[in-house]
């Protein structure tokens, strides 16, 4: 009996553990316990960060017009109905999306942050058509606008760029692959209005920066108005990219590097009185020379018009490897007109795969100059063939920004 009594009392203890432990378990249960998430738990006693929501919500409220703030990444196609939009934070147009804007529509930056940017990943897209007389415009929400409110726009494709592929300097997105054919959608008619936002201390948003995007997009008509960096950067890619227009942007007009293999037509830089580096810095990869795929764009038709001989800077800096034919390129209002720097880029010069042909320049110190090359030889082939192609020729770009509505003046 004594031994049955004690069985008892142990299974009764057992029990009552097993109640306690159970209860506190109850207690602790972590989960999601925000009702309005996609996998909340109502059994959840305590939030664990782990809540997820759905952007449908968000897509269709843009789509419908009572949504007028992108504030977030769209991961379902949208098509904006309006006319005035907010642009606030970071926003990626995710692979397989597509945004459409037509034209007409202005954006302005969420004045109360300077960190506004679009960016279009690999496999996305962004059908952006203005018109002449209705452009697309991203501008400033500031009262008092400035070089740097807000970022810029990004597109990154999977054309090709030396290296295989990359990470973008903003968004922490990976661009570049082997379609050159690559469509990441058409850009029309727009105009970007004070970009150039600091990333940190040594990267500034660019207006426009195309990183990797293929041959099959559409860029064209598109203007960079006192923006805080480079107006146009191309970061490797095959994109053909014509009739831009970069006024007063801060650093350089237009940039090149990591293998830019697309061409230009018909290209305008006005620089400000106050701020401006070069008209173009064209490079294939500082880090190494002669990484393959080498930047090698087509050039014609371009005018480039500095601030005047005491600001120090160049018309065209072509350097670090880049190669690359070059037709009709008016360079205006610059100390230096063309320099030609570092060995590989020398070589290429010496070896025709650097051309330079009908190029005037106007109102220089120095007309051209060749730097670091790697021997006597290259040096003095390189020096032949680009006195030979400054030749006085140029007419440069077509005027086709004078009067438009589309283009914003100094």
């Amino acid at each position: 009996m004594t031994k049955k009594n004690t069985t008892v009392k142990t299974m009764v203890m057992v029990a009552l553990g097993l109640s306690l432990v159970s209860g506190m378990a109850s207690c602790k249960k972590e989960g999601c316990t925000d009702s309005n998430a996609t996998n909340y738990s109502s059994d959840a006693k305590k939030d664990d960060g782990s809540c997820a929501y759905t952007a449908t919500g968000y897509e269709e409220n843009l789509s419908s017009g009572s949504q007028t703030t992108l504030n977030a990444d769209i991961t379902n196609s949208v098509t904006l109905p309006g006319k005035a939009y907010t642009l606030s934070g970071g926003v990626h147009v995710k692979s397989g999306a597509t945004l459409t804007i037509p034209s007409g529509v202005t954006f302005t930056s969420d004045p109360s942050e300077s960190i506004a940017y679009l960016l279009i990943e690999k496999g996305a897209k962004i059908i952006a058509v203005g018109t002449e007389s209705e452009p697309i415009v991203f501008t400033s929400g500031n009262s008092k606008p400035q070089r740097g409110d807000w970022g810029g726009i990004i597109i990154c494709g999977s054309a090709p760029v030396n290296g295989g592929s990359r990470t973008a300097e903003v968004g922490n997105v990976v661009y570049g692959g082997s379609d050159a054919g690559d469509n990441s959608g058409t850009l029309k008619y727009i105009r970007l209005e004070y970009t150039g936002n600091a990333i940190n201390a040594e990267k500034e948003h660019n207006g426009f920066s195309f990183n990797g995007v293929g041959s099959g997009t559409v860029a064209e008509y598109l203007q960079v108005f006192m923006g805080g960096d480079d107006g146009f950067e191309f970061f490797g890619g095959t994109l053909n990219a014509n009739y831009l227009i970069s006024t007063g942007s801060k650093d350089d007009s237009f940039d090149w590097t990591y293998g830019w293999a697309g061409s230009g037509k018909n290209w305008y830089a006005n620089q400000a009185s106050d701020e401006g580096d070069r008209g173009i810095e064209g490079d294939n990869d500082s880090k190494n020379n002669s990484n393959s795929p080498y930047s090698s764009p087509t050039l014609t038709n371009v005018t480039l018009k500095g601030r005047g001989i005491a600001a120090g800077t160049d018309g065209m800096k072509l350097r670090e490897g880049t190669k690359g034919s070059l037709t009709n390129i008016k360079v205006i209002d610059f100390r230096d007109g063309i320099e030609v720097e570092h060995s590989q880029t020398v070589s290429n010069a010496a070896n025709n795969e650097l051309t330079l042909s009908k190029i005037t320049i106007m109102n220089a110190t120095t007309v051209w100059a060749i730097k670091d090359a790697g021997s006597t030889a290259d040096s003095t082939s390189a020096a032949t063939k680009v006195a030979t192609g400054i030749d006085g020729a140029a007419t440069g770009s077509i005027d086709f920004w004078t009067g438009k509505a589309w283009v914003k003046p100094l």
